[in-house]
């Protein structure tokens, strides 16, 4: 089999799931399996998904809550793709994005892992988000400054690669940094210069300042430092780190962090186009 799309869901909106799972039933490319991680949720999911589908390639796992890392790194355990391509309990993907970026690592074998560009969307109305850097070391760089240039809901990677990082190390949330740049260690990290996937924005979010989140980044940020693939970028990281062990420029960030969500939920709201309309070009 060639991909595994993996999902981990938890006490997921019903509504948002099931736009999900369409959105992956409905890609131009069919020779998949779509593994779905119950991560413990009140009521199980499976009933839901068979209640609107009985496509033969959901396969369904439910198991005891142990947080979106460890529910992944479940799902890798039980995959059978070459390639693994990611996506949120609440995104959807555009019919062709599987295709794209299938053609994209079949004929780029260095990349370990390719992500894409994204809609942002609130509701109804959607806005582009700025295009992300294609080239690795621009992915890298960014990363390393904790500016993400790849969205994890985007994501496609190779089994084999991410198994050799030991999938994903940081088992309660926050785990996106420290997977990027494990895997940029085995391979190169890209984006296609496409629009893959609709990521829904919320008013909530936890802050970049919260304790489980600076914990995860000084994990990924002290393993890339001691890695030799990236001596080169050594300061930046010590940057980084001394950045997040300081409270009064963490709390100004995070309250940055929380204007720049509202401000752009506002202009969606004002200027975003009609996600429906979108969807039918």
């Amino acid at each position: 089999m060639k991909v595994t799309v993996l999902m981990a869901a938890f006490n997921s909106n019903a509504g948002y799931l099931k736009e999900t799972v369409e959105s992956i039933l409905n890609q131009t490319f069919s020779d998949f399996e779509f593994l779905i991680v119950d991560d413990g949720s009140r009521e199980p999911l499976e009933p839901f998904i068979r209640s609107f589908t009985q496509d033969s390639r959901i396969v369904v796992y439910r198991k005891e809550n142990s947080g979106l890392g460890s529910s992944l790194t479940y799902g890798i355990s039980k995959s059978k793709g070459e390639y693994i391509a990611r996506i949120d309990d609440d995104d959807v993907s555009v019919k062709d994005r599987l295709a794209k970026q299938v053609d994209y690592l079949d004929s780029h074998p260095e990349v370990s892992c390719v992500g894409g560009n994204i809609y942002y969307r609130y509701g109804d109305r959607v806005i582009p988000h700025s295009r992300f850097p294609q080239g690795h070391e621009s992915i890298v760089r960014r990363l390393v400054t904790m500016h993400f240039p790849m969205a994890h809901t985007t994501l496609m990677y190779r089994k084999d690669a991410v198994e050799s990082i030991g999938c994903y190390r940081i088992p309660k949330g926050n785990e996106d940094l420290d997977l990027l740049l494990q895997l940029g260690t085995v391979g190169r990290l890209a984006n296609i210069d496409e629009y893959l996937t609709y990521y829904r924005l919320s008013k909530t979010g936890l802050s970049v300042s919260s304790p489980q989140k600076k914990e995860a980044y000084s994990f990924a940020l002290r393993s890339a430092y001691m890695h030799q693939g990236y001596s080169h970028l050594q300061n930046d990281i010590r940057k980084s780190l001394e950045l997040l062990h300081n409270e009064k420029q963490m709390q100004m960030w995070s309250r940055y962090g929380l204007a720049k969500r509202f401000f752009l939920i506002r202009f969606i709201k004002l200027f975003g186009k009609k996600y429906e309309q979108l969807l039918q070009h």
